[in-house]
């Protein structure tokens, strides 16, 4: 519609690309379409090598030319923390405006690593040319807004907090039933992709060193390798290696464990928790990025100490919680997703946004 006004995002997207990110992208989106024109330019740099990433900027450079020649009213992009990425986005930045100057220029920070960033000159540099440009920069908590603000390279009005959210398709009332289940024989879980860097060999070792009864993993691969040394490491055949899940069977699988558990010790703040919650599963991780910010410093479930010792103390403590304070921590963990970060309170949050630009 003619009347209404116009938003130019450029990032990735599911199907083509499925993880937290790309799916917050899609969501975002959708809670705008029916107050904006919006004009979709998937990015594909990140796929094959160097020659095919190029050949994809290119690509992607020509469509957000053609679409800013429309005049957009705001363009919408993620910001990385990787020189390149950020490069990337910066270029953009330059074509879109120089074709539509009086777009504004939103940018949303899903990372939790800003400040280990910029401690390099150089990123440094290119990411004060970058806010230069930019009107707004999202962050996801009051926290990493806060980096943001300290670090002195971004004025204070020029960031806001978007907290995340996720969609549950399990109706609320079921999740209230599967309060009285028998939990005594469910399996803990880790909802999380098979990379090295998400430390899921350290969770294979702690699971079988207890041993705990059982452990399932759902994720995509990063290599043959790794799945290879993750078997190796599961001396007892505890843990359960599955492939990617999504939509039902996913949160079937979620509300149906004992807990999650995260032994990453690198993340922002992942979606799988909050999906975890919404499902009244308690969640185990380390007290690291945001996370905090979302679950409360006193959620029962976070590690202090950023150890595999205490992660394993941890397992152990939820593993024997008597049943009734067991299903007062999943009533906790239910409460704090519906109470604070269900959808459509989320969702007016976003309308009201970007509406504000």
């Amino acid at each position: 519609m003619k009347n209404r006004k116009s938003l130019l995002f450029w990032g990735e997207l599911p199907p083509t690309v499925y993880h937290g990110i790309s799916i917050s992208n899609q969501r975002i989106l959708s809670a705008l379409e029916s107050g904006f024109n919006i004009y979709k330019v998937q990015d594909n740099t990140s796929f094959g090598g160097i020659i095919w990433s190029l050949f994809s900027f290119i690509i992607s450079l020509s469509k957000l030319v053609y679409f800013s020649c429309k005049k957009v009213n705001i363009y919408y992009l993620n910001l990385p923390m990787s020189y390149l990425g950020l490069w990337k986005v910066y270029l953009s930045v330059l074509f879109v405006k120089f074709f539509s100057p009086k777009s504004k220029v939103v940018a949303h920070l899903h990372r939790g690593d800003f400040l280990s960033f910029i401690e390099s000159p150089r990123n440094k540099k290119l990411f004060i040319r970058f806010v230069n440009r930019a009107d707004i920069v999202l962050a996801l908590s009051n926290t990493a807004k806060q980096e943001l603000i300290n670090s002195g390279l971004i004025c204070k009005g020029k960031v806001e907090v978007l907290h995340n959210t996720v969609s549950i398709n399990t109706n609320k009332t079921d999740i209230i039933k599967s309060f009285s289940s028998d939990f005594t024989k469910s399996n803990f879980y880790c909802l999380c992709n098979y990379i090295p860097t998400k430390r899921i060999h350290h969770l294979v070792e702690i699971a079988n060193e207890i041993p705990l009864p059982s452990v399932l993993f759902n994720g995509a691969p990063s290599s043959d390798s790794y799945m290879q040394r993750l078997g190796a490491l599961n001396k007892h055949s505890i843990c359960h290696f599955n492939g990617v899940v999504n939509g039902a069977e996913k949160e079937r699988l979620l509300r149906e464990s004992k807990a999650l558990v995260l032994p990453s010790l690198n993340e922002g703040m992942p979606l799988v928790i909050l999906e975890s919650l919404a499902q009244a599963t308690p969640v185990i991780c380390y007290d690291i990025g945001f996370i905090s910010d979302y679950l409360g410093d006193d959620y029962p479930g976070l590690v202090k100490e950023l150890t595999d010792n205490a992660l394993k103390e941890k397992i152990l403590w939820l593993d024997s919680l008597p049943d009734d304070e067991y299903v007062a921590f999943r009533k906790l963990s239910f409460n704090l997703f519906w109470d604070h970060f269900e959808i459509d309170k989320i969702n007016r949050s976003v309308s009201t946004l970007f509406n504000r630009l």
